[in-house]
């Protein structure tokens, strides 16, 4: 069911900057981003066919499963999952209400998203933060779906609030690395 066809170029990117020796060094700085990258382009991608930005349980450890020994395959550690604490729950919904592609193009101003995110200067994004101020619109509207989160100033929002937010800055980036090719959603998303 996943697109793995889409992710082979980036498969191989990760597994060089996730080398056995230097993954554990470098982890924050090369290998997680690139790692993470990977999986939110996997996912996006396949959801142009599953028309869901989110895997269920099941399908997110076979996720992981298949993911880890090609990895390890092509010399990346084999210690990728707990160098990088990635668990099979980071490729599911989490608490973010909305999965569905359908319900997301509903609720998002994908437009305004995809202009804000197209291309990614990291330099004026780092100051800026254009497009990262526009997908924490983005998740904020899908947290809200059944519930009163919009109505909360920012003081005031509730930790488990912030948790759906940013569980669903996740669906938003998956959504995002849908619509481009895998080596410009790459960058836009390690520019991020």
């Amino acid at each position: 069911m996943l697109n793995f066809t889409a992710a082979e170029s980036l498969m191989s990117v990760t597994s060089i900057d996730c080398w056995s020796t230097f993954a554990p060094l470098l982890a924050n700085v090369i290998c997680c981003p690139q790692l993470e990258a990977t999986l939110t382009i996997l996912i996006g991608q396949t959801s142009k066919y599953i028309d869901v930005l989110a895997l269920n349980g099941t399908l997110a450890k076979d996720c992981l499963s298949d993911v880890e020994p090609i990895l390890v395959g092509q010399g990346a550690s084999n210690t990728l999952r707990q160098i990088c604490a990635i668990r099979s729950s980071n490729l599911t919904e989490a608490s973010c209400p909305v999965k569905g592609v359908n319900e997301f193009l509903s609720t998002v101003d994908t437009p305004k998203v995809l202009a804000a995110c197209e291309k990614i200067d990291p330099v004026k994004e780092c100051c800026e933060q254009t497009c990262q101020n526009a997908i924490s619109e983005a998740a904020t509207k899908l947290a809200s779906k059944g519930s009163d989160l919009l109505s909360l100033d920012g003081p005031n929002i509730l930790p488990e609030h912030s948790t759906r937010i940013d569980d669903c800055k996740s669906i938003v980036m998956r959504w995002l690395a849908s619509k481009f090719d895998p080596s410009h959603a790459k960058k836009v998303l390690r520019g991020l």
